[in-house]
Formats: C-alpha cells, sequence, structure tokens
C-alpha cells in the first residue's frame, strides 16, 4: 500500500525567532517556531469538519572552522497535531528528530577527509487508524518514541563548495536501528518490524553512505533548501538503496505573508517495501525576530 500525506493549512506563526551569531571560530544559526491553525464551519452547504491544529518547529546548527578544520552540526525538531470535530483521537501531521554532525580536515581545495554521525527518530506515538465492528474509531500503537531510532556513523570524504552545497561519502559506514523490543515479541516467524527480527531489540547494519545538501535563491524572495541522503547495506540486498529526500521552498511575499512547500519522499523496506511520499503546502502569516 502506498503511503501518501497532503496537508493544506492557512497558518499563523504566533512565535518565530531566528538567530545568527558570530566569533572568530564558531558560527550558528537557528529558527524556532510555533504554529497553530483553526478552521470553523457553520451550516455550510459545502461540507467540512471543525478542526484545530498545532505544530512547534526548532532548527538549529553550529559550525566550527580552524585551519583546515570543518565541523557542521545540526538539530532539526518538528511536532504537530490535529484535532477534528467528533474525532475521538487528535492525529500527527509533523514529527522528526534529526541529530546531524560531519567533521572534515581538507587535504585539497574544496575536499576534505570526513566522518559523520546521524540520529534520526521521532517524539509522540505513532497509531494505525481503523473502524470497529460498531464502526467506532480505534487505533493500534505502532511506532513510539526511540522506536524506530536509527544511528548511523561512518568515515569517507567530504566534498564542500561552501555552506550551501556539499556532499559527504563514506564507503564504510554502520547503523544501528533499536526498536522497543514489545513490537517484536508478538511477531509472526519470519516477520521483522523495521528489519528487526522476532523477540529482537536491534539491527545492525554495514554498508555505504551520501549525504547531499544544497540551499540558495531560486528567484527574488524565493528561496530553496533540500537534503538527500542514501544508504546501501552491504551484508544483505544491497540493490535495495534506503533513500530519504527532503525539498523546501520558500516563497517570502512580504516582512509577514509567506509561502512554504515541502516534498519528501522516503524508501526503506525495512519499514514499508513501497515509495513513502509526503506534501505539505503552507500559507499563512510569519513573523521574524532577529
Amino acid at each position: 500500500m502506498r503511503y501518501f500525506i497532503l496537508i493544506l493549512m492557512s497558518s499563523i506563526n504566533l512565535y518565530s525567532q531566528e538567530i545568527v551569531e558570530k566569533d572568530s571560530l564558531w558560527t550558528s544559526r537557528g529558527n524556532i517556531a510555533v504554529l497553530l491553525n483553526q478552521t470553523g464551519f457553520s451550516d455550510w452547504v459545502g461540507g467540512g469538519t471543525n478542526n484545530f491544529s498545532g505544530t512547534i518547529k526548532f532548527d538549529y546548527e553550529w559550525e566550527f572552522k580552524e585551519k583546515g578544520w570543518d565541523w557542521l552540526t545540526n538539530v532539526e525538531s518538528a511536532f504537530g497535531l490535529a484535532k477534528y470535530k467528533n474525532a475521538p483521537f487528535a492525529r500527527k501531521i509533523d514529527d522528526r528528530i534529526l541529530i546531524q554532525s560531519i567533521v572534515g580536515k581538507e587535504f585539497t581545495r574544496n575536499l576534505s577527509f570526513s566522518a559523520f554521525f546521524n540520529f534520526t527518530s521521532q517524539i509522540g506515538n505513532g497509531y494505525k487508524y481503523k473502524k470497529d465492528s460498531n464502526n467506532n474509531e480505534i487505533r493500534e500503537l505502532t511506532t513510539k518514541l526511540l522506536s524506530p531510532a536509527y544511528f548511523q556513523l561512518g568515515s569517507g570524504f567530504l566534498w564542500k563548495k561552501d555552506e550551501k552545497i556539499w556532499v559527504n561519502y563514506s564507503p564504510i559506514a554502520t547503523r544501528l536501528i533499536l526498536v522497543n523490543k514489545k513490537f517484536t515479541s508478538s511477531l509472526p516467524d519470519n516477520d521483522s518490524y523495521f528489519g528487526v527480527s522476532q523477540n529482537k531489540s536491534s539491527r545492525y547494519e554495514l554498508g555505504a553512505n551520501l549525504t547531499f545538501h544544497s540551499e540558495g535563491t531560486l528567484l527574488e524572495n524565493v528561496n530553496y533548501k533540500q537534503d538527500l541522503k542514501l544508504f546501501s547495506n552491504y551484508i544483505e540486498e544491497t540493490s535495495n538503496i534506503d533513500l530519504d529526500y527532503l525539498a523546501q521552498i520558500e516563497i517570502d511575499v512580504n516582512q509577514l505573508l509567506s509561502t512554504q512547500l515541502i516534498f519528501q519522499l522516503i524508501y526503506d523496506d525495512n519499514a514499508i517495501s513501497r515509495l513513502q511520499v509526503r506534501e505539505v503546502f503552507g500559507v499563512g502569516v510569519q513573523l521574524n525576530l532577529n
């Protein structure tokens, strides 16, 4: 079954603060935002469901440079819920944690020996929703905090044109997948949970990793950022390359009004042997405090 999520929302950014700090060795920048969205209907012939949603986002990065050393670390997180009228449960609209760190020592222009660390997981519980025999909505717990959690570590080469475009390739990279044992204790024989076998709580993989990042300006007041992560497992099914691609386009109409498009593709046959697609299109009022 192919997963496809399309979210269209009009939102007000109640608080957004961007921080940029610099000294001789360190550069840092970040953004924190709280967004709320409410839609209401009363005797609306066209139909519709009253709903309320809120999202908290955090994005921060640090960079250290000295004598050919370049160390970049970024932390990203987001969590959002939507509540629909007469629905018994609130549903997630966003949930992610990312910690990524890459250190490189330059040996030629734009090219460095490198090492990287990457951690990804989620904050809240994830559920599968369905109806019972009385047509009431019920849910089944499928994921939770640190289940799954992905840890990657590797070494290789970093090509970096500047802070806005770089590629890191690690021909030797390890990946550890951790899950809560409650999800694997009742698995059928020869089945797995995010690749973790029955009665196990972890899965180890050895392979290769490639990470690509670019950002810039497409047109006046139109900015973009994209990240691509690829991983191939040497131990088994080498041809099945895990993919995580995230593209974000932001259009600043003026100092208050902005539009953002987020497009994400994920392929991980440990989770599901299908391409997962997520699209988010947001139009709203934004306030930046520098």
